[in-house]
């Protein structure tokens, strides 16, 4: 039982990485649906 008391420091660092790299693909996300729609409009004009 000790040993998971050590593994949860690591474990949280890859928890904040994570959740980190969630962040950063849903601004990726984003800025692709702006650019979307930025083509769409010139599409259509």
């Amino acid at each position: 039982m000790e040993f998971f008391s050590f593994m949860a420091p690591a474990a949280f660092v890859f928890a904040l990485a994570a959740i980190a790299q969630v962040g950063k693909l849903k601004k990726d996300v984003d800025r692709l649906k702006g650019e979307m729609e930025t083509l769409k409009q010139k599409e259509t004009v």
